[in-house]
């Protein structure tokens, strides 16, 4: 008699079940290393942002750029434009006089933004439906340092007008693209305005339920890198903001405003 073996459904049914529940145990772990890695790619790429500040000020007179045109001139490259999809519109090219010092595009981009990007991009205020979310730079600079008034014509600073310890001021953060409770702004321009006006980004180490509770990565003025986490909460409370108002790490004075 010829006896065949094989799997009953039953056993082929446990099989793919023991399958999914693995599944279900590993995806969260390869999710998280997969975080872990874009996140050490974003502190690589503000560390070269470190290099580059300081060859810029030799080459500027110890002077910052403006923060509202250092890595794009305008937010409205031709009239009538949209200005908070300029970044994710590669349709007109970064030309601000920072850019050129990291000419690595990819430099400019946060691997995790770029990701969320995908599912959030058109949250922002005032989304153009006819430009492509194609983010192409992710990173803000401290308005106080392009500015001593923290306003776009406030004249910027020279490196030796920083009093504050320059381990304590940061360079360039990343800011979300879309609003949450109390943060009336977002990424658009290249300034971040550190005075109520516009916070640190969340969306490092957090997951898709909950954007607003993770924290980005900064560049400071010695060039050292380290997370931060906005003093703006979820719930749009501001507990730990300097002086009352103030985003952690932006005021570039020692004496307080």
């Amino acid at each position: 008699m010829d006896e065949r073996s094989g799997f009953t459904l039953i056993e082929l049914l446990v099989v793919i079940a023991i399958i999914a529940i693995l599944m279900a145990i590993l995806m969260p772990a390869l999710q998280r290393v997969k975080e872990q890695a874009r996140e050490m790619a974003c502190r690589g790429n503000l560390r070269q942002y470190g290099i580059a500040q300081a060859v810029y000020l030799d080459d500027n007179d110890d002077r910052y750029p403006s923060a509202w045109t250092s890595l794009v001139k305008t937010e409205h490259p031709v009239g009538g434009y949209e200005r908070f999809c300029r970044w994710h519109d590669p349709r007109y090219p970064a030309d601000g006089p920072f850019w050129p010092y990291l000419k690595a595009g990819k430099v400019h981009l946060c691997p995790s933004f770029k990701v969320i990007a995908k599912s959030e991009g058109t949250r922002h205020p005032s989304h153009d439906p006819s430009i492509p979310v194609v983010p192409y730079y992710s990173y803000s600079m401290n308005a106080y340092l392009g500015s001593r008034s923290g306003a776009s014509d406030g004249g910027v600073l020279k490196r030796s007008e920083i009093t504050r310890s320059k381990s304590q001021v940061f360079f360039f953060s990343a800011e979300n693209m879309w609003l949450r409770p109390g943060c009336n702004w977002v990424l658009n321009d290249n300034a971040l305005c550190p005075d109520g006006r516009d916070w640190f980004g969340t969306f490092h180490g957090t997951s898709q339920q909950n954007l607003n509770a993770g924290t980005v990565n900064a560049v400071f003025v010695d060039a050292h890198v380290q997370e931060v986490r906005s003093a703006l909460e979820p719930d749009g409370s501001k507990p730990e903001a300097e002086f009352g108002r103030f985003e952690k790490y932006g005021w570039p004075f020692k004496d307080p405003p």
